[in-house]
């Protein structure tokens, strides 16, 4: 069944919402049914087709055949952490492990934390990630599926970090799998986050992802995002972050696989003082096609915020990065910095890039730039000279290139095993 269908004939089902959430995911459904898959069109994907996902047969399933052993063989689940696993979208608390000892801090499932944590749920469920005039943001409100669920109360520090391991199953056919993510941070609360994505089968997926996190006043979220689902896998990732006054988020996206990863990364900073650093690095090959775009909106005074995307690709890949810093009219005093760079190995390779800056306050500084080309020759030269291999010479170039990434990752466990995978995927 072909994705819109799919998407209408699942809406129609039985569900067990109540009035207030029968009423929101009308309104995303009817927003979805209006607007459809985007297209070209549009200018906000005018570098990203999804033709091929609107008109593929997908079916919406769990599975949990083989995905043990799958799931034994990540190195990323190695790492001491509370880990929320997901299989198509679907909870696994067979793989799952919670081991925070605190049990004021809440590390659940969607489906549960709507039973259980009623009042939290229905606080911040669906606030911060807008549908209005997105149609895979509505089409995923639209479905209620499952994803994580995090609550740190006020003061508190999680020990370990969480860890959401999202796995897609496409052995046996198609599939569609919707997480939605909800992470709220209370006042003076700290928190390490990991999202991570793989997949194993030769059928196409596509993952259509929705995170809302919510940082209450001088809490600290540190945020990574993994992305290596191999094979003809589609992935759109909307993560929205809501700052309020003192806050400090670190996120680090790192893409290094996929056939299409659409990345809609948006801050909005809702108080004074707030500190936003954003880093990304993304690896194209063969035919990949990577396409991060990143907003921030600095809507108080007296904001920082850092951005440094890196790219690298070779083949015949192509990528897309569309940052845009947003400085709201009463945001003076703003300080806003925005880069990316990127590094082509192959005459078939492609960027589009487009560093934007939209500036409503006067007394602000902010700078952005963007640069696109190949290793250059002199360190090359250099390495060579001393008996180092042309290969081993260009791994140790990018890999130099890629580090300023890799160094913002403050998970010591975590920066072992992904410079192994950047090493090999290299």
């Amino acid at each position: 069944m072909k994705l819109h269908e799919l998407i209408k004939e699942n809406f129609q089902k039985e569900n067990t919402y109540s009035v207030s959430e029968k009423m929101r995911v009308d309104e995303a459904f009817g927003i979805f049914d209006k607007l459809g898959i985007p297209s070209t069109k549009n200018e906000e994907w005018k570098y990203t087709n999804l033709k091929n996902i609107a008109e593929k047969e997908f079916k919406i399933e769990s599975s949990l055949k083989n995905i043990s052993d799958f799931y034994s063989k990540l190195s990323i689940q190695n790492i001491t952490s509370n880990r929320l696993v997901f299989v198509n979208g679907i909870y696994s608390e067979t793989l799952s492990n919670i081991i925070e000892k605190d049990k004021t801090i809440l590390i659940d499932n969607i489906f549960s934390a709507r039973k259980n944590h009623t009042e939290i749920y229905n606080n911040h469920f669906s606030k911060y990630a807008k549908i209005e005039g997105l149609a895979l943001n509505a089409m995923n409100a639209a479905l209620l599926n499952d994803g994580a669920f995090v609550f740190v109360p006020k003061g508190k520090v999680v020990e370990h970090p969480i860890l959401i391991i999202n796995i897609t199953d496409s052995v046996e056919s198609n599939i569609l799998s919707q997480p939605r993510n909800l992470i709220v941070v209370e006042k003076s609360a700290n928190v390490k986050l990991i999202e991570a994505y793989y997949s194993t089968g030769k059928n196409a997926s596509f993952t259509n992802v929705v995170s809302e996190i919510y940082a209450d006043e001088n809490a600290c979220v540190e945020h990574y995002k993994i992305q290596q689902q191999v094979g003809e896998c589609y992935q759109n990732n909307f993560t929205q972050f809501f700052q309020e006054a003192n806050t400090t988020i670190n996120q680090v996206t790192l893409t290094l696989d996929g056939t299409v990863v659409r990345n809609n990364l948006h801050f909005y900073m809702n108080g004074e003082n707030c500190n936003t650093l954003l880093y990304g690095l993304y690896l194209a090959t063969e035919n990949n096609h990577i396409d991060n775009h990143t907003r921030v909106d600095h809507a108080k005074p007296n904001c920082y915020s850092n951005e440094l995307y890196k790219g690298i690709l070779k083949d015949k890949s192509t990528a897309v990065f569309n940052g845009k810093i947003m400085v709201h009219l009463d945001a003076q005093k703003t300080n806003a910095y925005q880069r990316n760079q990127n590094i082509l190995l192959s005459d078939e390779a492609t960027i589009n890039t487009k560093p934007q800056l939209e500036i409503f306050a006067d007394d602000v500084k902010c700078s952005h730039g963007a640069t696109v080309g190949q290793l250059e020759e002199e360190p090359m030269f250099y390495l060579r000279s001393r008996g180092i291999p042309e290969n081993e010479a260009r791994k140790m170039l990018l890999n130099a290139f890629a580090d300023a990434i890799a160094e913002e990752i403050k998970i010591p466990e975590l920066v072992s095993i992904l410079e192994q995978e950047i090493n090999n995927k290299l």
